[in-house]
Formats: C-alpha cells, sequence, structure tokens
C-alpha cells in the first residue's frame, strides 16, 4: 500500500518546477491530484501523461474564483480533499521600493500570499467536516532575513509562514495539519 493511497490533493502551480515534481511523488504514491495552474497546455500534457488519477484546470491564484473552482474540482470529482499545496509563485516585483509602483506590489502580494489565504479558505470547510487534512504552502527562507531575496517577496514569504502558524492554531482542532516549507 502507498503512503497517499486514496488521498485527493490539489497543487497549485502543479504543471513545472516544485509543483511538478510534486504531482508526479503524490500519483506515485496513490492520490488523486488537480494541477491547478495557469499554464493550461503544460498542465493538461502532465495530466495526460500521468493518466486517469490527475485532472488539469486552469487557475489564476490570486483569483478567488479560480481557487474556489480548483478545489470543488477536487471534491466533485473525487468526493473529498486530503492535501493543498499552496504552491503557486513568481519572483514578484523588484527593485528599489520607492520605483515599486503600486500595482506591482498588489500582484506580488496577491500571488504570493492572498493565494494561499485564498487557498485555505476554500479547502479548510472540507477539512474540518472530515477532521482530516494537510495543507501545505510553500514559504522561503527569505521570510526569516531581509536581504536574500527581492524585498516584497521576502514580506510576502513572511506572511505566509505567519498565516502558516495562525491557520495551524485554528484549524488544530479538527485534525488538520498546516505546514510551510521553505526552499533555499
Amino acid at each position: 500500500m502507498n503512503r497517499l493511497d486514496g488521498k485527493v490533493a490539489v497543487v497549485t502551480g502543479g504543471a513545472s518546477g516544485i509543483g511538478a515534481a510534486t504531482v508526479r511523488l503524490f500519483v506515485s504514491e496513490g492520490a488523486k491530484v488537480v494541477i491547478a495552474d495557469l499554464q493550461d497546455e503544460v498542465g493538461a500534457a502532465l495530466a495526460g501523461e500521468l493518466g486517469a488519477n490527475v485532472a488539469a484546470v486552469r487557475c489564476n491564484v490570486a483569483r478567488e474564483a479560480d481557487v474556489a473552482n480548483a478545489i470543488s474540482t477536487a471534491v466533485d470529482r473525487w468526493g473529498r480533499l486530503d492535501v493543498l499545496y499552496n504552491n503557486a509563485g513568481f519572483g514578484g516585483a523588484s527593485g528599489p521600493l520607492d520605483e515599486t509602483s503600486v500595482e506591482d506590489y498588489d500582484m506580488t502580494m496577491d500571488v504570493l500570499l492572498k493565494s494561499v489565504f485564498l487557498g485555505i479558505k476554500h479547502a479548510s470547510p472540507h477539512m474540518k467536516a472530515q477532521r482530516s487534512g494537510s495543507i501545505i504552502s510553500t514559504a522561503s527562507v527569505c521570510a526569516f532575513e531581509a536581504g536574500i531575496g527581492n524585498q516584497l517577496y521576502s514580506v510576502a514569504k513572511a506572511g505566509v509562514v505567519m498565516l502558516t502558524k495562525a491557520a495551524a492554531l485554528e484549524l488544530a482542532e479538527f485534525d488538520v495539519r498546516v505546514n510551510a516549507v521553505c526552499p533555499g
């Protein structure tokens, strides 16, 4: 028996990089997975390669309706949600703060931090009802020390770490685990 037999997962940013590696690992361990990504063709190709236990949906993680749809796709197709991996991201706005536009700030925070909130918001009701689940979010070592990465990237990833801690405390009574991984 594999470790994830019968489990259902959603992986944001699952079409490439860390997300695609996670999708492959989860499927090899027996999970059914929804790839939630803006890279339609890449996600569809990966889903096609991995078979019937994988679905790909277009998902802009900065849009609540898209995140809700990714979660609903998993629940509607396979009847439950056991794992949410908030992995989608990008480098964010770069350059001096006094030269950063509000639009670039907003986009950075939307993709790197708001998306994690949206994932938790839409996954947690299903997991609370099941009284089980795991929410994982990609943070970064940049969350712990200024100057390693772009300023706003570091700020957003520090927010992911604190949001993870807050959600872990809130969801513990429902046996839902909430953790962050910090590559780098």
